[in-house]
């Protein structure tokens, strides 16, 4: 869990920035969120409208994710062949009601870990016969080594087109991958 990513941080400036009161910085993530559902609500809400949301900021150079999930499928963390967390809701979804909390949260991604979202349609995903693609599947592909976000999403993309085959979709299949790259690397956009 994000919680227990934060207690992994082991040097000194990253315990300080996790004792700091709010930011600017969360403040403006926080206010973006809440405005939006306020928005949905109060505009849309005779169309019954809402969507999920996974609002993050990443801070390169320390590897700082602050987040807000709003309802939406928990975005993983994978390093070193493994999933070391997921990022889950930290509010409602988006545009039910005006005036519900969300919560920031934080976490860190070391030099070479992904964050990977995803939307439902990617598990929801149907092969011809109409079994769904599955949270379980999509995961364990995550468990693979990794070399690039490229090359993640590359990977996940091809069992998506061969296990759906020519069955239609009706939901979106969306999918982004973000790599936090060492300072070496950053130069190098084949590395990204």
């Amino acid at each position: 869990s994000a919680m227990q990513m934060d207690a992994q941080a082991t040097d000194q400036d990253r315990a300080a920035d996790c004792q700091q009161g709010t930011s600017s910085e969360q403040t403006n993530l926080l206010n973006a969120v809440v405005l939006t559902n306020s928005y949905i609500a109060l505009t849309h809400s005779h169309t019954n409208m809402f969507t999920t949301l996974f609002f993050g900021i990443l801070e390169p150079a320390t590897g700082r994710l602050r987040y807000i999930n709003g309802g939406h499928e928990p975005p993983a963390i994978v390093g070193a062949g493994r999933i070391k967390g997921r990022l889950n809701p930290t509010g409602p979804v988006v545009g039910l009601f005006p005036d519900v909390g969300f919560e920031v949260r934080q976490t860190y991604l070391e030099a070479g870990d992904m964050l990977v979202a995803y939307t439902d349609g990617v598990t929801d995903a149907r092969d011809p016969s109409g079994k769904r693609f599955t949270q379980e599947r999509l995961l364990s592909l995550l468990e693979q080594p990794i070399v690039s976000a490229t090359a993640l999403l590359d990977t996940i993309g091809g069992h998506l087109d061969g296990y759906i085959a020519d069955a239609i979709q009706f939901d979106d299949i969306t999918l982004l991958a973000v790599r936090r790259t060492r300072a070496s690397e950053a130069s190098d956009p084949r590395k990204s």
